[in-house]
């Protein structure tokens, strides 16, 4: 058994395993295309875009979407300054165009997991703390006062 666990090939095997594991689980889809922001004015205004997914970053609008003609499984990326000159832009097009499908993902506020259990846990801590400090000032005063 110990001759396996030194053998090169083991690591290898779990090197290789644990790679597979990932790749499997990070199968992201590039997108087809990657439209400029003028490219991307031009052909809603055109007509040429029959769906929309706007999602807020930071300062920018990420636009993912599909074009008259691309399959299923093709779309475009985009990002767009989060402006009202740019917002107003879209909306107009949007307005003159019949767009099959445009959805409007929210800017997630939600607070990190970490975030919730550090700011649920350390008051506690605090109190258990200060609780032990308490006691072992309790027990050192007592031990001071006892007669010798």
């Amino acid at each position: 058994m110990k001759r396996i666990f030194r053998s090169k090939v083991f690591y290898l095997l779990i090197l290789l395993v644990t790679l597979g594991i990932v790749l499997v689980f990070n199968n992201d889809k590039e997108p087809t295309e990657k439209l400029t922001e003028d490219e991307f004015f031009t052909t809603l205004e055109d007509g040429k875009v029959t769906f929309l997914k706007v999602e807020p970053q930071n300062s920018v609008y990420e636009i993912r979407g599909r074009l008259v003609g691309y399959e299923k499984d093709q779309y475009f990326i985009t990002s767009v300054p989060n402006s009202e000159v740019s917002l107003d832009r879209m909306n107009n097009a949007i307005k003159e165009h019949n767009i099959e499908k445009i959805e409007f993902i929210p800017e997630d506020t939600e607070t990190s997991g970490w975030v919730t259990l550090f700011t649920t846990t350390i008051p506690f801590v605090i109190i258990f703390i200060l609780f032990f400090v308490i006691i072992l000032f309790t027990v050192v005063i007592k031990r001071l006062n006892r007669p010798k």
